[in-house]
């Protein structure tokens, strides 16, 4: 098992996990078909990193609970902390910081399809042993959406694991003419009382 350093979005990160068919957790479905047909919910939470393994406790609760990224997890449908990681499915939701031309690593075991804003960054679909798959984010600067599909197929391994960067607001620089202006604005202001008191 590779565990990375993770700088994850500070909150927010939203997810569901479902109980999908076989045909599904072997093949993640993309964006627009996600969670699939059959699909069922499992459970609810949100998390302060994608930073998870079953490895140790091959199970919901366990899978949930393995790096203490989840919180708030709600259980649904007779599932429980207890229930299996075979064919489930893991939608992640949120926002974080990207940067033109960073490369991220994912640890994944199995199939995985990443979305920002929209577009497909990364498409390991299918299932797999563990395995690190770097991608290369190609868009603008800044704080974009993300939608992480992974899913666990056969009862083995379950691990998912990426280093997404915080994400921030950034403030505005002031440009160089704005303080000239500011520097024009108050030598006037310092004239003006000067001949108050003169």
């Amino acid at each position: 098992m590779s565990t990375f350093a993770i700088n994850a979005h500070a909150d927010g990160i939203q997810a569901i996990a479902y109980n999908v068919p076989g045909s599904t957790a072997y093949n993640v479905p993309t964006l627009g078909n996600t969670p699939g047909q059959g699909a069922t919910v499992e459970a609810t939470f949100t998390a302060s990193a994608i930073n998870f393994s079953g490895d140790s406790n091959y199970s919901l609760g366990g899978f949930l609970n393995s790096f203490g990224a989840a919180s708030n997890i709600t259980y649904m449908n007779g599932y429980s902390a207890t229930s299996s990681l075979t064919n489930t499915l893991f939608e992640f939701t949120g926002t974080a910081y990207f940067v033109n031309g960073q490369t991220f690593n994912v640890y994944h075991d199995d199939g995985v399809n990443l979305y920002v804003d929209g577009v497909n960054v990364l498409s390991q679909p299918n299932t797999t042993s563990p395995i690190t798959t770097p991608y290369t984010y190609n868009g603008a600067t800044g704080n974009h959406s993300f939608d992480f599909i992974y899913a666990n197929g056969p009862p083995t391994q379950a691990d998912f694991q990426t280093n997404l960067v915080t994400a921030t607001t950034v403030a505005a620089t002031p440009e160089p003419s704005s303080f000239a202006l500011l520097g024009t604005g108050v030598l006037g202001a310092l004239g003006i009382l000067r001949r108050r008191f003169v």
